[in-house]
């Protein structure tokens, strides 16, 4: 991959985000983290015509608001977001979320590590993954 790999994590809670900037910091820069807190202002982002489209996006299940599925949900619906790759983040085990999650198309649900040296464990992981896949051409801003 020429680039980095672009990835949009959303959540709610301002303190698990700044965790995940940290661990994701160890990635770069071949790895290039957004951070968008609740799920509205996600949408918003990635409804906006001027901003690239992000690789791949890690969203927590459980916000105040809109949920994590009801974001899912949201992208699915819209034509021009429907295509990205979404892994729900959740501390749940509930097989009711996670069969929810892939009704609504997740492409996969990853349950929370309960420790920090687990959680960064998980993210290499995913990130290696994810270097190896191929994606779309992220929009590209239009000129008129």
């Amino acid at each position: 991959m020429s680039r980095p790999l672009s990835v949009l994590l959303v959540d709610d809670a301002p303190a698990d985000l700044l965790l995940a900037q940290e661990v994701f910091d160890d990635h770069a820069p071949r790895v290039q983290l957004i951070t968008q807190c609740g799920a509205e202002a996600a949408l918003l982002a990635l409804r906006d015509p001027a901003q690239l489209l992000p690789d791949m996006v890690l969203v927590d299940l459980n916000m105040n608001g809109m949920s994590g599925l009801d974001f899912l949900a949201e992208l699915r619906a819209d034509p021009a977001l429907a295509h990205l790759p979404v892994v729900m983040l959740s501390g749940s085990t509930a097989q009711h979320d996670v069969d929810r999650a892939y009704d609504l198309h997740a492409t996969a649900f990853l349950v929370k590590a309960p420790n920090l040296s687990e959680f960064v464990t998980q993210v290499d992981h995913l990130v290696q993954f994810w270097l190896g896949c191929r994606f779309r051409s992220p929009r590209v801003p239009s000129l008129s």
